[in-house]
Parts: structure tokens; C-alpha cells; sequence
């Protein structure tokens, strides 16, 4: 009987979602990442059980040590000829460097060298298609970045290749608007939420590459690398923001509530 074709293998069909493994094998916002996956799975037209991806999810958080944090990923897997026939989901994990210095000093992200095209689907779900954000990773890494930023066609600022990026401008949070072209990231969402409800100011709109050098202070999100202060983007450099620990501090009262 011939086997049903890996179509996450042949051509990228699946999607993923990363987890931040807290000491004590915590996790937090699961369901949003499954309703982020769900999502995904309802564009694309792949079947999807919120059951077997939570039974995937937690069976692989029982093999993990208790002792430190870890990086967790769930993979959706689609099978078929012509189309998907059958899913699975598979998980890999693996522990987290220690990112209190990255947290305290910040870090530097590069300029990606080529643009993203706002409309794709892709860049709005988490999908094995990924090949685009690696190459722009692996030569922002090769060049001392942390990550590398990504502008659209139109000159715009969208996200990092790992990252959701805001800006600070007079004590106002500034961030891309997902019409950019980018992933609505969860820790992205999270943080919103917390400027919202501890009145800070913040604003979605476009900003284009020419307005990096207005800006006094950045930062990057997702969720296992949490909020990082960055100091600097390509050539320019920003300076530390009492706005980013505020967050920090905000988001780990989260975490600790949440978990």
C-alpha cells in the first residue's frame, strides 16, 4: 500500500505554535495559542482537534524536567495525495539559554535583506512555511544581530523573523499595525493589554524605514523570549527605557498569575 505523502515535509502545509516552559513545567495561554492554530487550520482548510493538540501538548510537558525553563513547540502535521487526508501533531523541546543579560542590557536587531509582501497569508499564521524568516534569521545571527526586522512593500516596518517589534516615542507605545504584514503575536497582545489597562499610551499604525531615527527607545516580544530592550536597529542606536522594565515587571506579574 503506497504511504500518504508528508505534505509538512513536501510543501510546508502545517502550522506550529512555541511555548515558554516556566520551572515546574508551567505554561501559560494555551488556548490562545490553539485558537491562533485553529485559526490557521480554518483558512487553510486542515482539519483540527483542540483535544489531540492539548493531549500532544501536555504528554510532551510531562517529559521535561521541572528544574529550568524550556522552549516547547507543537507541530501540526498534514498528510495526503492531492490533498490533506489525515493530520497529526508532534512536539520537540529544549532548553532555554540564560536570557537575564539580554533582558537587562538589550540586544541588536538588523535590517532583513529582502522585503515581506503585506498580503501574503502566511505571514498571519504560524505555518512549517517558514523558510523566509530562517534565512532572515540566519544572516542577522551572522552578522551579530539577534534578529533581523523585516519591511513591506511599501517601505514599512512589519516584524522581526522571530519577533513582534514596538517603538517609544514621549512615553507613547508605537507599534505596526497587523495590516503591515505580520503575525499577531500572543506575548504582542498581551503587552497591548497591559499598556491599555495601566494607561499607557499606545497606538497601531504604519511606520515606514526613513522613521527609525525618531524614535528614543524599542523593544522586541514573543513568547519564550518575553520583552527585550533593544539598542539598536541596523545603524541606529536607541537608549534604555525606565517604559521596557515597567512592562517587564508587569509581564512577569502576568506570567505568575496566569501560569
Amino acid at each position: 500500500m503506497e504511504l500518504m505523502k508528508n505534505r509538512t515535509l513536501s510543501f510546508g502545509e502545517g502550522l506550529f505554535e512555541t511555548f515558554r516552559v516556566y520551572p515546574g513545567r508551567k505554561i501559560c495561554f494555551v488556548e490562545e495559542h490553539l485558537e491562533r492554530m485553529a485559526s490557521g487550520c480554518r483558512f487553510f482548510d486542515i482539519p483540527f482537534s483542540r483535544e489531540e493538540a492539548k493531549k500532544a501538548l501536555f504528554s510532551s510537558l510531562n517529559t521535561i524536567p521541572e528544574d529550568k525553563d524550556f522552549r516547547l513547540r507543537l507541530n501540526l502535521n498534514t498528510y495526503g495525495s492531492d490533498t490533506v487526508e489525515k493530520v497529526d501533531f508532534s512536539t520537540e523541546w529544549q532548553p532555554l539559554p540564560d536570557m537575564s543579560g539580554w533582558k537587562k542590557e538589550g540586544v541588536k536587531i538588523g535590517l532583513a535583506a529582502f522585503r515581506r509582501f503585506s498580503g501574503s497569508p502566511l505571514v498571519r499564521f504560524k505555518t512549517t512555511s517558514y523558510l523566509e524568516n530562517i534565512a532572515a534569521l540566519r544572516q542577522a545571527r551572522s552578522r551579530g544581530f539577534f534578529d533581523a526586522i523585516f519591511a513591506n512593500e511599501r517601505d514599512e516596518i512589519t516584524e522581526g523573523s522571530i519577533s513582534n517589534i514596538f517603538f517609544i516615542e514621549k512615553k507613547q507605545l508605537i507599534t505596526p499595525p497587523v495590516e503591515a504584514g505580520l503575525l499577531p503575536g500572543i506575548t504582542r497582545k498581551k503587552v497591548m493589554e497591559l499598556a491599555r489597562s495601566s494607561g499607557i499610551s499606545i497606538e497601531e499604525r504604519r511606520i515606514l524605514l526613513a522613521e527609525l531615527d525618531r524614535f528614543g527607545s524599542a523593544f522586541v516580544t514573543n513568547s519564550v523570549i518575553e520583552i527585550l530592550p533593544v539598542i539598536r536597529i541596523g545603524g541606529g542606536q536607541y537608549k534604555p527605557s525606565r517604559l521596557v522594565s515597567v512592562l517587564q515587571e508587569k509581564y512577569n506579574r502576568l506570567i505568575e498569575r496566569s501560569c
